[in-house]
């Protein structure tokens, strides 16, 4: 966060600068917390998870010639007759029927007009977890449209994704289809097919790194597309839970990621639908499994406060908000950013409030 990556420089005057050097340090430390989650939490993978994966990922000469996906789908996936004009970032919509048994690892990330769940096989040492197979599924909410490309960001007005790389395919369950060869463009092994869930509504799934013993790309990702359930409307666990919620802000966004060996990290955006003026939520609050009561040397720094017992770190940013780290808490590394001045003084002017009402559940069987 610009906080933590700042801290050296605060008391240094800067020079006039026609470079927004809030919004180039926002966006490296996204960048940078996303790959500090990615190491953390599968630096512990056994080698169990390697060995269960190898049959899948690795052809032998002794196994038969694989059997490409049946393409029937599951009596269970019922298309729905209309989308919803929002989605509840608590809850999620939608869930995979069948994917790849290698995909182990689950990442759930809501919002209000879009959806992404993400089945992957778990990081090995030699391969890197941008390698690893994967399948996401991508859905927007009535009205909305999903861009062509790789975004995070996805959903779109209705019309203005363009067609441009869209080939025809198979109806999925009656629904009109198409292949995106823009997304599958990518990586290689990959595909991606989009298809009309609910009238005016698109899906759209892709697969990357798809083995060679799982058979055709296309086939793999048609399989997925035709076993998948809507409106499960299922509230998301989560590890913490306030005891008092953020004055005035509700739930904007969730990104839920479970890993092999009981690993996780959890991001929870918070908000009353408008972002800040440089992309930000209000008020996010991340949590991993990290027992370390220190920094890392690199991303984390160590703690210089404390709070309820616990080492802490309390730090200032450039746009009036402020974040508080807390290490150690039940085995885990809680970061909580106000990303605004008005945020902050909801919260009464600091956030160890918040951290107090918070009530954790570092066990993934135990989340509420």
């Amino acid at each position: 966060m610009e906080e933590k990556l700042l801290a050296p420089l605060r008391d240094v005057p800067l020079p006039p600068s026609a470079v927004d050097l809030h919004r180039a340090v926002r966006d490296g430390r996204r960048q940078v917390r996303r790959r500090r989650i990615a190491a953390t939490a599968t630096a512990g993978l056994a080698v169990v998870a390697v060995l269960a994966a190898a049959p899948a990922l690795v052809g032998r000469a002794d196994r038969p010639t694989p059997v490409a996906p049946a393409l029937t789908p599951s009596p269970t996936a019922a298309m729905p007759a209309t989308a919803p004009a929002a989605f509840d970032p608590a809850r999620q919509y939608a869930e995979f029927g069948w994917v790849p048994p290698v995909m182990t690892d689950r990442t759930v990330r809501t919002g209000t007009d879009q959806l992404a769940l993400t089945a992957s096989a778990p990081q090995t040492s030699p391969r890197p977890v941008k390698d690893a197979p994967a399948a996401e599924l991508r859905l927007v909410a009535a009205g909305r449209d999903i861009t062509l490309g790789i975004d995070r960001d996805f959903a779109v007005a209705a019309g203005r994704a363009g067609s441009a790389g869209l080939e025809p395919a198979e109806p999925v369950n009656g629904r009109a289809a198409r292949w995106n060869a823009n997304a599958a463009a990518a990586e290689p092994r990959s595909a991606a097919l989009r298809w009309e869930y609910a009238p005016g509504a698109w899906a759209e799934v892709i697969v990357r790194h798809i083995p060679e013993s799982a058979g055709d790309p296309r086939a793999v990702t048609r399989r997925i597309a035709l076993d998948l359930r809507y409106a499960v409307d299922r509230p998301i666990r989560l590890p913490v839970r306030f005891a008092t919620p953020p004055a005035g802000l509700k739930p904007m966004a969730y990104l839920v990621t479970r890993r092999a060996n009981d690993r996780w990290d959890v991001e929870l955006s918070y908000g009353a639908g408008k972002r800040t003026k440089y992309g930000d939520w209000p008020l996010v609050v991340l949590m991993l499994p990290r027992k370390s009561v220190t920094g890392d040397g690199a991303v984390i720094g160590d703690p210089t406060s404390r709070i309820d017992g616990h080492p802490a770190r309390r730090t200032s940013s450039l746009d009036g908000g402020a974040s508080l780290q807390v290490y150690g808490v039940q085995g885990l590394y809680v970061e909580m950013t106000a990303h605004d001045k008005a945020t902050l003084r909801k919260l009464g002017g600091n956030l160890d409030a918040l951290f107090r009402s918070a009530t954790f559940h570092p066990e993934a069987h135990d989340w509420r």
